[in-house]
């Protein structure tokens, strides 16, 4: 399908730049596409922001302490900044063992590492990051951020559950620093683990497969598209309302490419689908 190869090709040229950005190191540029789509679209820019922050050699240093890694994580975020806590919450936050903990771990790696947290306020909004920061740092400490790991899955579930990640103990009970509510500290919905592995593993194993010259490993990048649902969003739905429904991801990401370079752009003269026949 020609509109579902533009898709892929444009998202995997998108990664070569970040690729090469991160001194062509597979693992750190995945990690921050991870980040990216950790954002859920809402604070995509603020979460790739925040990664492009991070010192992944301190991290490397320190990637088997989570307590190390949420320092880094949350102090980079500038989430550790008194300010960026609500002032209901902050009586609780300081009085907390674990957010002093923190804190005192971030100092320090702070002065060892010559660290610079992002604007706390780039985070405002109606969603709270924490949680999912706190789950990105469990899987960078279990190593899931790998391309080696996920180029030796082969199905959707396997990927579903390396990206899968219970927060630490803390954010099991609460949703921000002080906080004590519960909502949203389960497991991770398959649609949004669907979302991660369109928006990162795809284009990650697709360029890998490119880069290698195995072909099987970009067969498998569309292979999972075609197994995963079809994407809920704006551009699915308008489709829709046309009587123009996708069944998978593969055909959701061929539609908005169509929209994207193709009906946005006024190019109906070279529209894919018009000149099929």
């Amino acid at each position: 399908m020609q509109l579902l190869a533009e898709r892929i090709e444009e998202k995997c040229k998108r990664f070569t730049q970040l690729y090469d950005s991160c001194g062509k190191r597979w693992n750190d540029a995945l990690f921050k596409l991870l980040a990216r789509s950790f954002g859920f679209g809402i604070q995509s820019n603020a979460f790739e922001e925040w990664a492009s922050q991070l010192n992944m050699q301190a991290l490397a240093k320190h990637g088997d302490n989570i307590e190390q890694i949420e320092a880094i994580f949350f102090g980079q975020a500038g989430l550790l900044n008194n300010e960026s806590i609500p002032q209901y919450y902050q009586n609780d936050a300081q009085a907390s063992d674990y957010y002093n903990t923190l804190l005192r771990e971030y100092k320090f790696l702070k002065s060892k590492f010559g660290l610079q947290e992002m604007d706390h306020t780039k985070w405002n909004g109606s969603a709270t990051p924490h949680i999912r920061i706190a789950r990105m740092a469990t899987l960078l400490q279990r190593g899931s951020v790998s391309i080696n790991r996920i180029a030796e899955l082969s199905t959707v579930t396997e990927l579903r559950n390396l990206l899968q990640a219970q927060p630490s103990y803390y954010w099991q009970h609460h949703t921000q620093f002080g906080s004590t509510a519960t909502i949203g500290t389960g497991d991770i919905k398959n649609r949004q683990l669907d979302v991660l592995i369109i928006n990162t593993v795809v284009p990650m194993l697709y360029c890998y497969g490119k880069h290698r010259c195995d072909s099987d490993l970009c067969n498998r990048a569309e292979d999972y598209l075609r197994e995963i649902n079809c994407e809920e969003n704006n551009i699915i739905r308008r489709w829709a309302e046309r009587g123009i429904r996708a069944t998978c991801a593969a055909e959701s990401q061929a539609l908005i490419q169509l929209n994207n370079a193709y009906c946005t752009k006024h190019r109906c003269h070279e529209c894919p689908l018009a000149n099929i026949g």
